[in-house]
């Protein structure tokens, strides 16, 4: 099984699955940016990640995470009983439609974009805008996982958007600070790190 990745990418969430299953794979780091040297994403878009499994590819972070541990029995991080997965299911959306959009404008127009493409008052409507999820976030319970007393699917994409949002600069409070660093010690979440960011 290939992975196609890039540093400090979504790329971290497919790793870090498969490390929290134990099954290998080979990382392959693409070129992204015009002009740099490397292998091309097979992505249509030459986007990350993209998971090549024999002759099957699929691209889309999160069906490629829900197709791995579907086909490998990953049943912690994503079990088959229907009201287990869709209380997951719940908290992906959550993640991936209330919180990963302001949070990632936000960091692309203080961070990550040239100097001379961002604009600040973007930056701070999605700030703005960030603030409605993160505070019903911190209604939630985070002293164990989000989800219950199992880490699964949703922990990893959660996690990886708060830390987004506090590379942004957004405030999070203790709690989920907390929460994040706890995610981010796993062995499998360290060791997925080293690997996307070679």
């Amino acid at each position: 099984m290939k992975i196609y990745t890039y540093p400090k990418s979504r790329s971290l969430r497919v790793l870090w699955t498969l490390e929290e299953i134990g099954l290998p794979y080979e990382p392959v780091r693409v070129a992204l940016r015009p002009g740099e040297p490397g292998i091309r994403s097979p992505h249509p878009q030459r986007k990350v990640p993209v998971l090549e499994d024999g002759p099957f590819f699929l691209a889309e972070t999160l069906a490629i995470c829900q197709f791995i541990c579907n086909k490998y029995a990953a049943r912690v991080l994503y079990p088959t009983q229907p009201e287990e997965q869709a209380i997951i299911d719940q908290w992906l959306s959550f993640t991936l439609t209330e919180l990963e959009m302001p949070v990632w404008l936000m960091l692309k127009h203080k961070r990550l974009l040239p100097e001379s493409a961002r604009v600040p008052a973007v930056a701070e409507a999605a700030a703005a805008d960030a603030q409605i999820p993160l505070r019903m976030l911190a209604q939630a319970r985070t002293d164990r996982w989000i989800t219950g007393e199992n880490f699964t699917l949703a922990d990893i994409f959660l996690s990886h958007t708060l830390s987004w949002a506090q590379a942004a600069g957004l405030s999070l409070g203790e709690p989920l600070n907390d929460y994040v660093t706890r995610c981010f010690s796993r062995p499998a979440s360290l060791r997925a790190v080293e690997m996307n960011n070679r």
